[in-house]
């Protein structure tokens, strides 16, 4: 387990599989600008963790990692939300309140195939999806700390 280590933004293999400890929101957050120069076009993000567990707090800094100005929020209500940043789309999306069998109603293809980066909270709700290579990050609490495990699926 990794705790505490400042990262080297070169370092993108740190990514591959590591164990993560954050005490703060500003510490997740920050991790999430990190993890996000391991990203590259049409890379999906599968957000995992109970309600409140950061998972839109570390959007927020891949977000901000690809120099958009704006401030990622929960999609619970709108589903989706579309930030462009640099030359790149990254889609956010949030499945918490679809059933499973309603998640290819929206048209998620559209997103998850569309050569950009998409991060799906909730992403137990995307059933069938074939595509191995992903990321995988579960958020957990642990009292006062976040507990984030990344590993990337292939």
């Amino acid at each position: 387990m990794i705790k505490n280590k400042k990262l080297n933004t070169q370092d993108i293999n740190i990514f591959k599989e590591g164990t993560f400890i954050t005490k703060t929101p500003k510490e997740t957050r920050n991790l999430g600008k990190k993890f996000a120069s391991a990203l590259k076009n049409g890379d999906i993000i599968f957000l995992k963790g109970n309600l409140g567990s950061g998972k839109t707090t570390f959007t927020q800094g891949i977000v901000k990692a690809f120099g958009n100005k704006g401030f990622a929020r929960s999609s619970s209500f709108m589903l989706v939300n579309e930030y462009n940043a640099n030359s790149i789309k990254l889609f956010h999306l949030d499945l918490y309140r679809l059933k499973p069998s309603n998640v290819w109603d929206i048209g998620i293809e559209e997103y998850i195939y569309s050569n950009n980066i998409s991060i799906i909270e909730w992403a137990d709700r995307l059933i069938g999806f074939e595509n191995d290579n992903h990321w995988n990050i579960e958020i957990s609490n642990m009292q006062s700390k976040r507990k984030i495990k990344i590993e990337k699926k292939k």
